[in-house]
C-alpha cells in the first residue's frame, strides 16, 4: 500500500511537477542546440537527421510512419523527405503490389552519415552525462522511460 506525503512533503511533490515543466523545456533545449551544432556543418537539420537516423534505424518507412513518431505533420515530412530525396540521402521506392505506397529508405551516403552523427551525438550526451553516476543515469532512464509511458497511456485514452 502507497503511503500519501504527509504535511511539508506534499507541497514539495506538487513543487516538483511544477518544475518538470521548466526542467524538460531545459533538456530538451540542451539536446536541440547541440544537435543542431553537430548537424549544422553537414546541412542538416535536427528534424532532417532525426528523420534519416528513423529511416535507417526501421530499414524501411513511409512518411505516415514518420510523421507518426515526428512532431510535425505529415506536410513537413512531405517537404523533409523531398529535401532529403534532393540531396541524395533518401530514396524512394513505390510497392509493386501498392503502387500508392512509397517507402523510404537512407541511401548509402545518408546511411553513412547518420552513421557519423550518430557517433558525433553519442559523444556530445557523454558531455552532457559528465559527472553523473551509473546509478543517477539508471535512475534517469528509469524517470524517463516512466514519464514517456505515462505519455503513452494518456494518448490511448
Amino acid at each position: 500500500m502507497q503511503q500519501q506525503p504527509r504535511g511539508n512533503e506534499t507541497g514539495r511533490a506538487e513543487q516538483s511537477s511544477a518544475s518538470m515543466g521548466t526542467y524538460m523545456l531545459d533538456l530538451l533545449n540542451a539536446f536541440e542546440k547541440g544537435m543542431a551544432a553537430e548537424a549544422a556543418p553537414f546541412n542538416l537539420t535536427p528534424l532532417e537527421f532525426n528523420l534519416l537516423r528513423i529511416c535507417v534505424e526501421k530499414s524501411e518507412c513511409t512518411a505516415t510512419q514518420l510523421a507518426e513518431v515526428l512532431p510535425v505533420d505529415a506536410s513537413r515530412v512531405s517537404r523533409l523527405v523531398s529535401g532529403l530525396v534532393d540531396r541524395r540521402l533518401l530514396r524512394r521506392r513505390r510497392l509493386r503490389n501498392d503502387r500508392r505506397i512509397v517507402m523510404l529508405r537512407a541511401s548509402e551516403a545518408g546511411g553513412e552519415l547518420t552513421s557519423h552523427l550518430q557517433l558525433r551525438m553519442q559523444r556530445y550526451y557523454a558531455k552532457l552525462a559528465k559527472g553523473l553516476s551509473d546509478r543517477e543515469m539508471r535512475q534517469f532512464a528509469s524517470s524517463s522511460l516512466k514519464i514517456i509511458a505515462n505519455y503513452e497511456a494518456m494518448e490511448r485514452t
